[in-house]
């Protein structure tokens, strides 16, 4: 599976557990596409998600 959520699209239907673990505690997300990683190395244009 690659690294970066932004270029999986279609071969997520058969990873759908390996996504899950990334992204059940998101800290980052793509600047790009808005999706959130818990991993900035995940995302093609990360950035650190402020908490509350």
């Amino acid at each position: 599976m690659s690294t970066e959520l932004c270029k999986l699209k279609k071969s997520l239907k058969g990873e759908l557990p390996s996504y899950i673990l990334l992204v059940n505690q998101p800290r980052f997300v793509c600047t790009s596409c808005g999706r959130v990683a818990n991993k900035k190395k995940n995302l093609c244009n990360p950035e650190r998600m402020r908490e509350k």
